[in-house]
């Protein structure tokens, strides 16, 4: 069973050398990491050429000429684990660090999974963040059950979305659902992409395995937040639709959908008033109608 870590970065070294140093720690080494840098500015390249990172034999450093977001930078980073053969791939962002027995953990699961995930706890208070998420095909969006699950006892509950901070996916499955689509930027690419994995295997997510996440929130909107948000709310339903058996939306649905979307477009707006939110949002709303 050969393992590879895959780690996007951007302009965080500092995080991303202890994201780095909790992979080496593992209790069930890692085979390699692919390490994706979305054109970093700020020195990652030259401390982790300091630090020994880019002389160590299992690791494979990918310079991008531009920053492809986290999606565009899993799907390259992905992609070159799986033609390399690699059985399992693990999925994080650089401001997180797994647990030392994090993948023992998450690989106990491999008998009723080929997609898992982990939880994470921001290190500034040890908040668990929530994550038991479904993507509901009744309003076309996602509903959060604030780990009722874990709460009752439960150590995994099956879920059908994924998250790209700490998740473990089998190539098999890779090869029937297909690599991340960078179109999206950034978020909800993981979500999609655990859409389209529950219909082929049971999403899990357990507490057990563990993620440090050392940026605390949530990411307030911003102009650039809520364009995204806008735009990949109106993908992720399409995709999700066209994934699915049943095809295609209804009427009711798609006036939760435009209902819950305008609730967020306002919310955003009333957190960061101006000119600049305004445009975002309706270049969003745009963008997602035309399907760009």
């Amino acid at each position: 069973m050969n393992i590879a870590a895959v780690v996007v970065t951007f302009n965080r070294k500092q995080l991303l050398l202890e994201t780095l140093r909790g992979l080496s720690r593992q209790t069930v080494p890692v085979g390699r990491i692919v390490l994706v840098d979305n054109a970093s500015t700020d020195g990652t390249e030259e401390l982790l050429e300091a630090e020994g990172w880019l002389d160590r034999d299992n690791v494979s450093y990918m310079k991008m000429s531009r920053n492809l977001g986290g999606a565009g930078g899993f799907e390259r980073g992905m992609r070159l684990a799986y033609d390399a053969g690699y059985d399992w791939i693990w999925t994080m962002d650089d401001d997180v660090e797994p647990d030392q027995d994090a993948l023992e953990v998450m690989l106990s699961y491999r008998d009723i999974s080929r997609c898992i995930n982990a939880t994470k706890v921001f290190t500034e208070n040890n908040e668990v963040q929530y994550w038991e998420q479904f993507f509901d095909f009744s309003t076309g969006r996602l509903i959060d059950l604030k780990n009722v699950s874990f709460a009752m006892g439960r150590d995994w509950c099956p879920v059908n979305v994924a998250c790209f901070e700490g998740m473990l996916i089998h190539r098999d499955l890779i090869g029937e659902i297909g690599f991340p689509d960078p179109a999206y930027f950034i978020y909800h690419d993981d979500t999609i992409y655990g859409v389209k994995a529950s219909f082929h295997t049971t999403v899990v997510y357990t507490r057990k395995a563990v993620f440090r996440k050392k940026i605390y929130g949530y990411g307030d909107p911003n102009p650039f937040r809520s364009y995204y948000m806008v735009r990949n709310s109106f993908r992720l339903k399409r995709d999700a639709f066209n994934a699915a058996p049943v095809g295609h939306s209804s009427r009711y649905t798609n006036f939760l959908f435009f209902l819950n979307l305008s609730r967020y477009s306002l919310s955003a707006l009333a957190h960061k008033p101006g000119w600049a939110m305004i445009k975002a949002l309706v270049r969003g709303w745009r963008d997602g109608i035309g399907g760009r």
